[in-house]
């Protein structure tokens, strides 16, 4: 069994994988892209592609995060190869990690298909929450935003000093 040990960037290499977890019709919540975008974002300095790996180096997902504004990041993509086994919550709670500590994120933000509550619930176990909607960019479906504050500005707006 394949258990998250760490994150990586990924390089070129990776798009093979990348996409074959985003064409698998296991992740139709997931949108996909083609090869020639992902490789025109991993040349773009706001795109953060990172794969989740066991302890043997076998990718076990990917994640891809855009900045959209200093101290804001948009979480576009997070696809794991197998559900159930809490590699995906793990890896999250990594990249969650990284982004409010080594890049100085302040607010890092998602959109998830209304339907999609399991993945509704392991943001809100993350500490996501629900801040509006958007009922435009995907015809007919309800995108519910979700966003997760750093944790040192969550307690200082509740009082707490650390």
């Amino acid at each position: 069994m394949h258990s998250f040990a760490r994150i990586r960037k990924a390089t070129k290499d990776d798009i093979f994988f990348i996409r074959s977890l985003e064409m698998d019709p296991a992740n139709t919540m997931v949108h996909a892209w083609d090869a020639p975008t992902h490789h025109t974002n991993m040349d773009d300095p706001d795109y953060h592609y990172l794969i989740a790996e066991d302890i043997e180096g076998t990718p076990l997902g990917h994640a891809i995060l855009l900045d959209n504004e200093p101290g804001r990041v948009e979480w576009r993509r997070i696809i794991v190869a197998r559900r159930g086994d809490g590699i995906g919550k793990a890896f999250m709670k990594a990249v969650l990690e990284y982004f409010f500590t080594v890049h100085q994120a302040k607010v890092i933000w998602l959109d998830v298909y209304e339907r999609n509550s399991r993945a509704r619930h392991v943001y809100e176990t993350l500490g996501f929450r629900e801040v509006g909607e958007d009922l435009k960019t995907v015809p007919g479906e309800r995108l519910v935003i979700m966003e997760c504050q750093h944790p040192q500005k969550v307690a200082s707006q509740r009082g707490v000093t650390q």
